[in-house]
């Protein structure tokens, strides 16, 4: 099978899908005439329990042993079992829903367009329910793009992540940035970001995250009269800036890098199927970006220009 067909019959995306092969949970046969890989039912079965366990957050670590150990993969769904067991308690209303639409049923052509009615309802009920819980938008990245991939977008963008998908707006955007996430070809980083992503622990990437969404939150939460206090720390900035050849050169370098960086995201489609999608989910993002985008005018106006002696 190709992987179109794995990834229909999966439900997973080509991202993780690959993903998993590098890790060395599956080995399709790669074709030697075309170096296409070819996958089996095998391999399907392998990628359902994966995709399966995920959903269970069971640890990619863990996943390994029991793909080659039944017993252990038995002990993992006897413990989802209990935890379904404790979500019983939140379907109990979806089931007095269904109940007194079957008591109220008449089997004529009103009473069936009645009871459909009534489902239609229920059934949004249910798919709104894990969308509506915080986090959601979280979980699916770690679950769709696992690996560094998922991780960086989550500590990127994780502040913008916990509101619901409650709309038929939001959910068309959801869609279309897990399909621009899979579709887009691996990022060529200029070298001096590979070499700093690299050189990152876990403990720089958890600090990281940290110091990202603390620049975040006294973004969204900045008064006028803080937006004036960032103003003239800006103007006292490009004041240092304009006598200080050192801080110019490491300015340009900076500068040259992150022009680098836009238009590589540019030609990506990043801005506008990325941005532009996350801005409906998310009023966080939408504050965030006006806030970011009223000082970053500032600091063009500002007219920085002066020559590296």
């Amino acid at each position: 099978m190709k992987i179109s067909a794995i990834m229909d019959i999966t439900g997973l995306t080509k991202k993780a899908i690959n993903y998993y092969e590098e890790e060395g949970l599956l080995s399709p046969h790669v074709n030697p005439e075309n170096n296409y890989r070819e996958y089996s039912q095998s391999d399907a079965g392998v990628l359902v329990q994966i995709s399966v366990l995920r959903q269970f957050d069971v640890p990619l670590k863990d996943i390994k042993t029991m793909i080659s150990n039944p017993q252990r993969l038995k002990d993992c769904l006897e413990q989802h079992l209990v935890r379904l067991d404790n979500e019983i308690k939140r379907l109990e209303k979806s089931k007095n829903v269904l109940r007194s639409s079957l008591g109220s049923f008449d089997s004529d052509e009103i009473g069936l367009l009645q009871l459909t009615q009534q489902l239609s309802v229920l059934n949004k009920t249910l798919e709104l329910d894990e969308r509506s819980r915080e986090g959601f938008m979280k979980k699916q990245i770690e679950r769709i793009f696992p690996g560094n991939f998922g991780k960086m977008l989550i500590m990127q963008y994780s502040s913008f992540l916990n509101e619901p998908i409650d709309s038929p707006e939001k959910e068309e955007a959801w869609i279309s940035i897990v399909k621009f996430l899979d579709e887009v070809e691996v990022i060529k980083y200029p070298q001096e970001i590979v070499d700093m992503y690299e050189k990152l622990t876990i403990k720089d990437i958890e600090k990281y995250e940290k110091h990202i969404n603390d620049y975040i939150e006294k973004r969204l939460t900045i008064t006028d009269e803080g937006l004036v206090n960032e103003r003239e720390k800006i103007s006292d900035y490009i004041h240092r800036l304009k006598h200080d050849p050192d801080m110019q050169a490491e300015y340009i370098r900076l500068t040259n890098l992150s022009e680098g960086m836009r238009g590589l995201m540019n030609e990506i489609g990043y801005y506008d199927k990325f941005v532009k999608n996350l801005k409906i989910l998310s009023k966080a993002f939408c504050a965030y970006n006006e806030k970011v985008e009223e000082l970053s005018e500032f600091s063009k106006l500002s007219n920085i220009t002066f020559d590296v002696q």
